[in-house]
């Protein structure tokens, strides 16, 4: 995954609203503990990790990513 400039966790439109993410522009790595790291595709092209927020899965493929609380 290419790296970024942007700060770690930080993504411009997730601030304080939640955020639609199609397939294809998030992905998901499961650790052997059964811990997950969210990633999503930034507005320049590279993945983002999502660090501080609450992710929510839809049947249609979808997430919302929303900051945490």
């Amino acid at each position: 995954m290419a790296t970024s400039r942007m700060p770690r966790g930080y993504h411009p439109h997730i601030r304080g609203d939640a955020v639609m993410f199609a397939p294809g522009d998030y992905g998901r790595v499961t650790k052997p503990d059964g811990t997950q790291q969210w990633w999503v595709r930034g507005p320049n092209g590279n993945w983002l990790l999502l660090t501080r927020h609450r992710v929510t899965e839809h049947e249609d493929g979808t997430i919302i990513v929303a900051p945490s609380r």
